[in-house]
């Protein structure tokens, strides 16, 4: 057994009083999983009182680092008893200037693989250790409540931990309070007390505060106090200049990508390459992996095998989010070959342990019909555990699923409500999803004012997702509510451009195209967005196939338009695929093709594409491009209807009333159109109208046929009023 170190004692841990004088914490020495190789002596020359707090901390060092495993799921109960019984062995005050060996819990005791974890024990061994004078164990307890990575997230409960760590002098506790009063998390928001308390550890050389600094400057930052790239990276470069690692991986960060510098791809990965040969950080490994993985493409080209590779390496080193990066990837096949079971079960093994991100990263998986059969109850028991636990994304998750239509019916009352619970929670797009419905009148009433409100003050702190959104609202209009004000769009999406947003570049560029709110300029417009695309940018590699394929440009590109989805559907975009299908389906520039578009839309299908199914379904039905089967294109149409897009019925009525599928059969297109508009499509209520108004398969009936245009009226739908004065 090795010894992690040796103390000189001669006292009882008997408390805070005795083992701090003056009240004063101890810091305590490193301990646990690092703990020393060699045995390290402190000389036998101290009084009594420095030899009885020396070996007090050396005590508190050891509960933390017992608390640790059983945090981390690395201890058994009967393990840790016995490390207990040893440590309480040592209490021994008939033996003053005894040399007590101080062992570390994962030497004394071994480290147990895949243990259940038990935060409950941990904080108990936190707070015996905060009740020895450790202002490290308060600093475990805040981090504890942080992160809910093992229990309920509490904002509040751990702003109180670090304050008292603050208070008997830590460094680290006193960085958390200014952090957390400058964010305005667990304590009422106070920038300027924040920022202060953080820029006199910064003044001190403190190159952790140094980095938290660029933090809050930086945009997209959430909780950020005001948008300013330079000032971010002067601060991380400062931190840089004092040796600090994690400062020179966001340097390079913000090199490589031109955020507060001129853009430099090479010398940007460079620096973090250089800090990953040097020291084999994990967290370079990760950066690195992100940048060439990054679901918004940013501005360096997606590599998932280099991507893969680096997350591999990290999680080869046990760093939790290669791990899970490592099992997303596998799962999904992508940088390497898919092995979804494998991928499953790395993500498992987190999840288990109560890693809240595993389980939402588990929950995405097994809610995704593109990856394998969605296993809903079991994705909604693993959003519903991480929000337990207090992570406020899965709040978000599951509102997402119960408002959209999908493989679970859609709810907007349960949307709006876990939505709710996310913004009570802090989370931006919490906030963000209840203005938006408070908007639109989805799940609660409808107040157009708050709602915006909401979505403003979040763009006022450099939301980028905020700014996007109401570009969107302001784009579109919401019938009389909300007018369409396109130069109020791009203005929202031109600050969301500067604040960083790729996004927001491709809508501002969308509409420079067609000199929508803003004076023409194609070539200009393009630029934006192509630049986004080539960095592999899926959504942008649509944008540009759009907009050249649909003439907005000047002319058509259908060919040019066909090489961009095919890169965006080998980027994980199976809706391109059914681009490519509309294409050859149309005809135009290309010939029309119905077997080449049948064949991507069963691409598109076998993809968990419910567009593409729904699309394979009625060409099947109709026997274009394809072997006519009714009954088996009709079955696969319901099956897209069932799955919750109500479109299908609108389909499925339009194919009973095509003869193309037997004798028409209004009937049976009516009970489609019904279902339908029952799901608040206002096209099916007109199709409802048309059918009576013109006998089509039913006997016609003018009174029915007013009575459909006016609820499509009430439903917003505006072709609607035309008809009902035809």
């Amino acid at each position: 057994m090795r010894i992690g170190w040796l103390l000189v004692a001669s006292a009882v841990v008997s408390g805070i009083a005795e083992a701090s004088p003056a009240g004063q914490a101890p810091t305590s020495p490193a301990l646990g999983l690092a703990s020393p190789a060699e045995p390290h002596a402190i000389q036998a020359t101290k009084s009594k009182a420095d030899a009885r707090d020396g070996f007090t901390q050396a005590l508190a060092a050891s509960y933390i680092a017992l608390g640790d495993l059983y945090r981390d799921g690395k201890t058994t109960a009967a393990a840790a008893e016995a490390a207990l019984a040893y440590y309480r062995g040592l209490d021994n005050p008939g033996r003053p200037a005894a040399i007590y060996a101080v062992i570390s819990p994962s030497d004394l005791i071994g480290v147990v693989k895949d243990a259940p974890a038990d935060p409950f024990a941990a904080s108990e061994l936190y707070l015996q250790a905060a009740s020895m004078g450790s202002s490290e164990a308060l600093m475990r307890l805040g981090d504890l409540y942080r992160e809910g990575r093992v229990v309920a997230a509490d904002p509040k409960r751990a702003y109180l931990f670090y304050d008292q760590a603050a208070k008997a002098g830590n460094a680290d506790g006193k960085l958390r309070v200014g952090e957390m009063l400058a964010r305005g998390q667990g304590v009422a928001r106070d920038t300027g007390k924040g920022l202060a308390m953080i820029g006199a550890l910064a003044d001190a050389g403190n190159p952790e505060a140094l980095v938290l600094l660029g933090d809050l400057y930086r945009p997209g930052g959430q909780g950020m106090v005001a948008m300013e790239p330079e000032k971010a990276l002067d601060y991380y470069r400062k931190a840089a200049d004092l040796g600090y690692d994690m400062a020179k991986l966001r340097v390079g960060e913000m090199i490589a990508i031109g955020q507060g510098a001129t853009q430099d791809v090479q010398a940007g990965l460079a620096m973090i390459e250089e800090v990953v040969a040097r020291t084999r950080n994990p967290a370079g490994l990760v950066l690195l992996g992100s940048l060439y993985s990054r679901a918004d493409g940013g501005v360096i080209a997606i590599d998932l095998g280099k991507a893969f590779g680096y997350f591999r390496r990290a999680a080869d080193s046990g760093d939790e989010t290669g791990i899970l990066r490592t099992g997303e990837m596998l799962a999904r096949g992508r940088g390497t070959s898919q092995s979804y079971q494998a991928g499953r079960a790395m993500l498992t093994g987190l999840a288990d342990h109560g890693d809240t991100f595993a389980l939402i990263a588990l929950g995405d998986l097994l809610s995704d019909a593109a990856v394998a059969p969605v296993d809903l109850p079991a994705a909604v028991t693993s959003y519903e555990k991480a929000a337990s636990l207090g992570h406020s994304d899965a709040l978000v998750r599951l509102g997402d699923l119960y408002s959209r239509n999908g493989a679970i019916a859609s709810d907007p009352p349960k949307a709006f409500a876990y939505y709710v619970r996310a913004s009570q929670a802090g989370n931006l797009a919490g906030k963000l999803r209840v203005g938006e419905m408070t908007v639109l009148g989805q799940g609660t009433d409808r107040n157009v004012a708050a709602g915006l409100a909401q979505m403003n003050s979040l763009a006022d702190d450099g939301d980028a997702d905020a700014m996007n959104l109401l570009g969107g609202l302001y784009q579109r209009g919401i019938g009389g509510l909300l007018p369409a004000n396109p130069a109020t769009a791009f203005g929202y999406y031109s600050k969301s451009a500067d604040a960083g947003s790729v996004m927001g570049a491709v809508h501002a560029g969308e509409m420079m195209v067609r000199g929508q709110g803003t004076a023409r300029d194609v070539a200009g417009g393009l630029r934006l967005v192509k630049a986004v695309a080539d960095a592999g940018n899926s959504d942008a590699l649509m944008s540009f196939a759009a907009l050249i394929g649909d003439g907005s440009t000047g002319k058509v590109d259908a060919s040019g338009a066909v090489l961009a989805y095919e890169k965006a559907a080998a980027l994980g975009r199976p809706d391109a695929l059914v681009r490519i299908g509309d294409i050859y389906r149309l005809g135009g520039t290309i010939p029309a093709d119905p077997a080449k578009a049948f064949d991507y839309y069963r691409r598109a299908s076998m993809a968990g594409d419910e567009t593409g199914r729904l699309r394979q379904g009625e060409m099947t039905a109709r026997g274009e491009g394809t072997r006519q089967d009714i009954p088996a294109g009709l079955e696969l149409v319901r099956q897209v209807g069932i799955s919750g897009d109500p479109y299908a019925y609108v389909v499925l009525g339009d194919l009973h009333l095509s003869g193309a599928v037997g004798p028409v059969d209004g009937d049976a297109a009516v009970a489609a159109y019904e279902n339908a508009a029952r799901q608040g499509r206002a096209d099916a209520l007109l199709r409802l109208g048309d059918v009576y108004r013109d006998g089509k398969g039913v006997p016609a009936d003018g009174g029915k046929a007013a009575e459909y245009y006016l609820k499509a009226v009430d439903a917003e739908n505006p072709a609607a009023g035309e008809n009902v004065q035809n």
